[in-house]
């Protein structure tokens, strides 16, 4: 009998241990899926007369905000929020774990800001803000004390897993950088994760578009994926889109993610620039842009991708410009049936009613698109000196036998 009990208890405790494992026992970094909820914005009020002029003289062409909720509890602790549904600049702050409120950041485009672990939220803006709040939590910290403990556990076995478990693995040099799949950041995750609500549409790659994301400059390395996931959570359940926005993301330490499903080589319609997504692709930085320049591993990640995305759709030279036929929208700048003529690599305020991808980035997108042609020429002179055929190469070669006479 005593030993039957012993059995029991030494399957139940390995049933338990078993339960709490399985999940961490993958060679990728441990995510507790997504969780969102939301609560309806209360009634706005007027800000004073004297707090609006001083906002106007100080900034005097941006719209200052005129109307500020009330702090807006949460039901549960949250990592992202933004306005569902609302393109249209609002700014939010939120309150941490420990009493104290952030600054106001300003939500851009429909994409929520990160918060990293907070409990209320206040939204203001230069229109009354109606509609709903809506809160992601991707910490796993939204069931409270027993589910911060659970995902611990799993996060240093997780841990633990991947240091035994890892091998080195030898990558061939090649045009295509390194790039964290959809399921690397949680998409695929069977509960919390962020799957499409329909098959992917696709179009062309005649011009690539330059995003920030606006939501935070100062995360760790390990909570970015968890960002990218929270940003799809909004896009997907908050807008009611049908995927992520962007075609790719890049954080500020300079690695690159997935974007919308469909295939990165492939030409995937997007939500980066409205009238203009069947013509164009996107990336997103994943920041604030608008006082402070991306860090030189956004910029060098950007470079990489985009030199791969445009020579894999022949969307080149880089250097030049291709035109482009407005679809419209209320988010454009340009009306339906306005054909523009715009270089390969732009901001999204070329073509949307936005500052995106913000003052202190938008001066660096021609030193980007210079560099990823240059990057494409380097690349298409390495594939011709090994011999490979083709008219542009058989060009390349006649070009270099003449200069060496």
């Amino acid at each position: 009998m005593r030993k039957r009990l012993l059995l029991g208890v030494g399957l139940a405790l390995f049933g338990g241990f078993a339960w709490i494992a399985a999940p961490a026992l993958s060679l990728r970094p441990y995510m507790p899926g997504a969780v969102d909820f939301e609560r309806g914005i209360p009634k706005a009020k007027r800000i004073s007369a004297t707090v609006v002029a001083a906002a106007r003289a100080a900034h005097p062409r941006e719209k200052p905000p005129r109307w500020i909720s009330p702090p807006v509890e949460a039901p549960r602790r949250f990592d992202l929020v933004g306005v569902a549904r609302e393109m249209r600049n609002v700014e939010i702050r939120v309150r941490d774990y420990g009493g104290k409120w952030t600054n106001w950041v300003e939500q851009e485009d429909g994409t929520p800001i990160y918060a990293g672990g907070a409990d209320e939220a206040q939204v203001r803006a230069p229109f009354r803000s109606r509609g709903r709040l809506h809160f992601v939590n991707v910490s796993g910290t939204a069931g409270g004390f027993a589910s911060d403990l659970l995902n611990s556990a799993r996060r240093t076995i997780n841990t633990a897993f991947i240091s035994v478990a890892s091998t080195p693995v030898a990558q061939a040099l090649a045009p295509k950088p390194q790039i964290v799949s959809r399921a690397g950041w949680g998409a695929d995750l069977p509960t919390g994760g962020c799957p499409p609500r329909g098959p992917a549409e696709y179009g062309t790659v005649q011009a690539a578009v330059i995003h920030h994301t606006v939501n935070a400059n100062d995360y760790a390395p390990e909570e970015a994926a968890s960002i990218v996931l929270g940003i799809c959570r909004f896009h997907v359940y908050g807008n009611g889109w049908n995927d992520i926005g962007y075609n790719a993301l890049v954080d500020r330490y300079g690695t690159l993610y997935e974007g919308r499903a469909g295939g990165l080589k492939r030409p995937v319609v997007g939500a980066q620039a409205q009238g203009f997504n069947t013509q164009t692709t996107s990336i997103a930085s994943i920041g604030d842009h608008s006082s402070e320049a991306p860090t030189q591993e956004v910029q060098r990640s950007i470079i990489r991708y985009l030199a791969w995305k445009m020579a894999v759709n022949r969307a080149y030279p880089v250097t030049g410009s291709v035109p482009l036929t407005s679809a419209g929208g209320s988010e454009s700048r340009y009306r339906a049936g306005t054909v523009i003529t715009v270089p390969r690599i732009i901001g999204h305020t070329t073509l949307g009613l936005t500052a995106c991808p913000g003052g202190a980035m938008i001066p660096l997108v021609p030193q980007i698109q210079a560099a990823v042609q240059k990057r494409i020429k380097r690349y298409a002179k390495r594939r011709c000196r090994k011999g490979k055929k083709g008219k542009r190469c058989r060009q390349k070669r006649r070009q270099r036998s003449a200069q060496a006479r």
